[in-house]
């Protein structure tokens, strides 16, 4: 795609994050059979949101020239899950009386995110990701949240799972007490939900993660995960 020919896209309305940040919102989809998307239908809303694969690179060029910044790279991993994994150690499922606890490690694990200044406020991701973790507990924006425990059964971390189809499962969430970093909790969590999509007969485990985050990625990696897809979120 030329830069100087007309950006083709698909622009939806994100009502629900315009309510929850206080800030107008988009989502820009790169479409070459849609209309052209003209700079004043950008400036309609205080935030355009795009994710491009990075190996677009004529797409990201073109939103370049319209203005959009580089936010965040996105790798997206699938990590194969067998009916071995059955034999894994299995993750307790978290219950509303376990909110409080889950908030608190969400609250500090996810500060840092895409949901970042200079276009966000400093404390909006938190409070992002500490309502989806709570949701998460609920069934709602997951449909379930696993403890993983240490021998004393004190609470590791927690990660939350969504069932996309018979066949895959995605990960939401996954985050570790700060005092427990380093310790192995996070090989424990990723082996509480293989255990558990090898229970519900799911052979697809999916987890996007920031690309800069070089130890979710190795984790994701030495779980058995393959990369699928790298990708950059712009923002306008």
């Amino acid at each position: 795609m030329a830069i100087n020919q007309p950006f083709r896209g698909v622009l939806e309305p994100l009502v629900w994050e315009s309510e929850f940040f206080g800030l107008k919102s988009a989502r820009l989809t790169p479409d070459t059979t849609a209309t052209g998307i003209t700079t004043q239908a950008l400036d309609d809303y205080a935030l355009v949101q795009v994710k491009v694969d990075a190996s677009e690179t004529h797409t990201l060029d073109a939103l370049s020239a319209l203005g959009f910044r580089l936010a965040e790279g996105e790798t997206d991993i699938c990590v194969t899950v067998t009916p071995q994994d059955n034999a894994l150690a299995a993750g307790r499922l978290a219950i509303p009386e376990d909110i409080a606890g889950v908030t608190a490690i969400a609250r500090q694990a996810f500060r840092l995110s895409r949901f970042r200044a200079p276009w966000y406020q400093p404390d909006d991701s938190a409070r992002f990701y500490t309502m989806w973790a709570e949701k998460a507990v609920l069934g709602t924006f997951d449909h379930l949240c696993l403890w993983a425990d240490d021998e004393q059964g004190n609470e590791l971390g927690f990660v939350t799972l969504r069932r996309l189809s018979e066949d895959d499962v995605r990960i939401g969430l996954l985050a570790v007490r700060p005092e427990c970093q380093g310790q192995g909790a996070g090989k424990k969590l990723m082996v509480a939900a293989k255990k558990w999509c090898a229970e519900q007969g799911v052979s697809r485990l999916y987890v996007a993660t920031q690309t800069g985050n070089l130890a979710a990625l190795n984790l994701y990696l030495a779980s058995g995960g393959k990369v699928t897809r790298t990708a950059y979120w712009l923002y306008r």
